[in-house]
Order: structure tokens, then sequence, then C-alpha cells
């Protein structure tokens, strides 16, 4: 620990700094991980709160204590919550995209639905997703999309009309796809 102090209180050079940064690693990135998982993250999130903190330490070093947990707890919990500030912003999308694209929670088919309707998402143009997006993901009426995009709301409506069916379409053409596959799969195709 004296080692520690020792750095942080002149001007390191690279490898004094790699060294130090190593040294955090390996004394405390395992219980990093445990303090990620036990707020609620999956395995997989929690190396990734990991990563991002010793990202935030690498960038930061001269400002991390000898005493570096807490410090690191600090950084991983700021990690942790904006992870679930996240999550919550893609839950709240989809209800969003939902109340304000009606017709598409009906066609979004359970399981695996988000997946259908990004990559319908994907297949669209440019200024379809735009206009999707501007609505359904940020939330703007349609006179702020007119400010936006510079035309009039009645454009908006009739823009967001068509850009709605095309996606509509795009999600029928993948779920087909999907239905045809799983029949294909399990040997229920021409089976009847």
């Amino acid at each position: 620990m004296e080692r520690l102090h020792a750095c942080a209180t002149h001007a390191m050079t690279v490898d004094e700094r790699k060294a130090r940064l190593e040294l955090l690693f390996r004394q405390y990135s395992s219980r990093v991980l445990d303090y990620a998982h036990s707020r609620g993250m999956s395995w997989a999130e929690s190396e990734d709160v990991v990563a991002e903190v010793y990202l935030v330490c690498w960038r930061r070093l001269d400002d991390v204590p000898s005493d570096a947990l807490p410090w690191l707890f600090g950084v991983a919990r700021k990690v942790v919550a904006n992870r679930h500030r996240s999550r919550r912003r893609r839950d709240a999308l989809r209800e969003r995209a939902e109340q304000n694209l009606p017709g598409l929670s009906q066609d979004v088919p359970r399981g695996g639905g988000d997946a259908v309707l990004l990559a319908a998402l994907h297949q669209l143009s440019e200024r379809d997703q735009e206009i999707l997006l501007l609505v359904g993901w940020d939330d703007l009426s349609h006179e702020e999309v007119a400010r936006v995009l510079g035309c009039k709301p009645r454009a908006v409506r009739v823009r967001l009309f068509r850009a709605k069916g095309r996606l509509l379409k795009h999600m029928e053409h993948i779920r087909t796809y999907r239905e045809v596959g799983e029949e294909i799969s399990t040997g229920k195709l021409g089976a009847s």
C-alpha cells in the first residue's frame, strides 16, 4: 500500500502508471465485479462495469487514493446507476413506441419482438428511421418534429403514416421468414 501512496504523491511515468493500474486491477477487480453483480447486473454486465471502472481509473489515476477500494466502488456505483438508467430508458422507449406508433404493439410478437422491431427498423431508409425515432424514441409532437425536419406538421403526419406502414410490412416479412424457418426446423412444413 505504501508503494501506491508513493506513486500518487509525484508525477508518474507511463510505466509507473501501468504498474499501478495493474496492481489495482489484481487487488480489486474481483471485488468490483462482485459489487456490480450484487447490484442487479448479470455476470456479463458486471464484467463490462469492471472494464468501465478501470477505464475511469486509468484516466483519473492521479486522483485514486492509497485506499483505493472505496474510490473504485464509488466509480462502480455511478457506472451501475448509468446502466440501470439506460435499461429504464430502453424499456420506456418500448412503451412510448407502442403508445406513439399505434399498431406496433399487436404486430410485435412476444419473445424476440424487440429483435423483429429493430431488424425491421434497420431495413428502412434513414429518412423513415429518423421520423419514427423522433416520434417513438424522442417522444416529440408532430409540430416539434416539423421544426426539427424543417417541414409542416401535415407533412410529418403523412411521412409518419408511410414510414409506419413500411415498418409494419418489414416486420411482417421478418415474422413470416421466422415462422417458415421454424416450420422447416421442426419438420412441420408440408406435413399437413
